[in-house]
């Protein structure tokens, strides 16, 4: 892969590619410039299955999320049948956002501006006083060719894909090196532990610094002393999924039903040395961290905001009852909060980096 545009910026897989005594890292500019991280979201982030959402963020049918990658605004539909759709969050009359705030709709999606309405499919409804007040309807406006412009999405694991350029390789094709490395997880067989069971966060930092910290393995023992006490770097390994995916395994399981009083049930499909405690996570390429335990798995994705800021949400999803039994409660607030406080860890080190950035003396 190769980036080039007229600001001079000319970056290729092969410059970060080579023995490690002489590579370095991205420059500067790749995580100060916010010119430079809208030209990264249309022709990186906007080019593959990027994850704009979860879909515990729309707990309700016929419930609206609008969310902004970079000021570019998409709207998250659930409609009132279930289905989950994702649409380009600009009205087709005069470019306005329709969408500010997340929340339960009446099936309406309605423009601020000029109240034109569209349905939950984004379907063209209506147009009102088009032609003059008291005349909604203009022979010369086809309403088929005026709804809202539709995004490809996919579900995974609760996560909410999207491929904004719409030329991406099928979603199966693009999971499918992370499917078959975890060929022994039914993901479907993990439902969200609900309101006990995500956290969100906002990082005061560009959202890569995030992905690399969560594949670097070396800071365990000084930035997650706490952690490195139950599972220690000497017992964790590499992974790497060519093209796809990087991050480290556990023998021993780094958090989850061990915290606390009692046991979170884990899954009995999977082979021993799952059952004995080994932990994976991964950073999917772009934006998206997966962790899989017997008894749990954890996603977080990342939305950059600015070039300097992202929000970053956690959601946890159980094995069975573990979700829902009003007994395991407890163990599900446990975890949740165990994990903020390894990813606040993460974050301070994430924000230092952004203003170590800053600096004139380093440049990756």
């Amino acid at each position: 892969m190769s980036l080039t545009n007229n600001n001079g910026w000319s970056f290729s897989s092969q410059d970060f590619s080579g023995p490690t005594e002489r590579m370095t890292g991205l420059p500067n500019i790749a995580y100060m410039s916010h010119e430079f991280a809208k030209f990264e979201r249309d022709h990186v982030l906007a080019k593959t299955w990027f994850c704009a959402g979860n879909v515990a963020q729309l707990p309700a049918n016929s419930w609206l999320q609008p969310v902004d990658i970079l000021d570019l605004p998409l709207l998250i539909v659930r409609t009132r049948d279930g289905e989950i759709r994702t649409f380009h969050n600009v009205c087709s009359h005069r470019g306005m956002k329709l969408v500010q705030q997340s929340g339960r709709s009446n099936g309406i999606i309605t423009c601020p501006y000029h109240s034109w309405c569209y349905g939950e499919a984004g379907e063209l409804r209506s147009t009102p006083h088009v032609k003059g007040e008291g005349n909604h309807n203009d022979d010369r406006l086809d309403k088929s060719l005026h709804g809202l412009k539709e995004v490809r999405s996919h579900i995974f694991a609760g996560l909410i894909f999207v491929n904004i350029s719409g030329d991406a390789p099928a979603f199966e094709t693009f999971i499918e090196p992370v499917t078959s490395h975890w060929h022994e997880f039914n993901f479907d067989l993990y439902h969200h532990g609900g309101e006990e069971s995500h956290w969100e966060i906002t990082l005061e930092g560009n959202w890569k610094f995030a992905q690399e910290n969560h594949v670097d393995g070396y800071h365990l023992p000084f930035v997650h002393p706490d952690l490195n006490s139950y599972s220690p770097l000497r017992d964790h390994y590499p992974l790497v999924i060519e093209g796809s995916a990087s991050g480290q395994g556990t023998i021993c399981q780094a958090h989850g039903g061990a915290i606390g009083d009692g046991q979170l049930p884990p899954n009995p499909y999977l082979s021993e040395p799952w059952q004995r405690g080994r932990s994976e996570f991964l950073s999917v390429f772009p934006n998206v961290m997966i962790g899989v335990h017997s008894d749990h798995i954890w996603t977080v994705h990342l939305i950059p905001t600015q070039a300097g800021q992202t929000n970053e949400r956690m959601d946890l999803h159980y094995f069975g009852e573990g979700a829902t039994s009003d007994r395991f409660a407890d163990l599900r607030r446990n975890n949740r909060d165990r994990m903020l406080e390894i990813f606040e860890e993460d974050r301070a080190i994430a924000e230092g980096m952004q203003r170590g950035r800053q600096s004139t003396a380093f440049d990756g």
